[in-house]
């Protein structure tokens, strides 16, 4: 115990020095400010990007190229839980099997397919989980500008959600369940 006092007692010491407490004082300082100015950089880049100007076209999503797969840039976020199908961030889906190993959709195969809307209502309610996220990632349904990761979005507003049930307990449309659009199904008579 004699060793833990007198290391608690150098520690105390040491604290009560003032260039201790001014180098303490002084790194607070510089991690406050490099912390501001990261957030202001930030900010002025968001604020940058929402002013478009009307002979532009909106860019909304980040081209990855499927060459290389050992690169980062080239790797792709998907659904991940599907069993037959998989919807991957550029809006591809295909089915598991062609799902490459960076984690994107193989555009090569005839079966992969962009924006797909195949098992969706015009209401924006769909039978298939992927296809909901699909369609919900079409560039013309993406509403919401100052939104940074459509497809985390889409993604969340395709889960089942208390929009998509009645009664906490049943489906407002049992067969067109995964939702993107802005309104939820019509309720089902009682």
């Amino acid at each position: 115990m004699g060793m833990v006092h007198f290391m608690s007692m150098v520690w105390r010491r040491l604290l009560r020095k003032r260039w201790v407490l001014g180098i303490v004082f002084g790194l607070s300082l510089i991690y406050f400010l490099t912390s501001t100015f990261k957030q202001e950089e930030r900010t002025v880049h968001d604020r940058n990007l929402l002013q478009v100007q009307e002979h532009e076209p909106i860019v909304w999503k980040v081209q990855f190229s499927l060459g290389n797969s050992s690169q980062l840039s080239n790797q792709c976020r998907n659904s991940v839980q599907g069993k037959l199908f998989i919807t991957d961030e550029l809006g591809y889906i295909c089915e598991r099997k062609d799902l490459l190993v960076n984690g994107c959709c193989n555009v090569n195969v005839p079966s992969t397919k962009l924006y797909s809307c195949d098992s969706c209502l015009p209401n924006g309610c769909c039978s298939v989980y992927e296809y909901c996220v699909s369609c919900c990632l079409q560039p013309n349904k993406n509403l919401f500008m100052a939104v940074e990761d459509h497809f985390e979005l889409c993604l969340a507003k395709c889960r089942t959600s208390s929009q998509s049930v009645q009664h906490e307990n049943t489906y407002r449309d049992p067969v067109a369940k995964y939702c993107y659009g802005e309104y939820p199904p019509e309720l089902l008579p009682v």
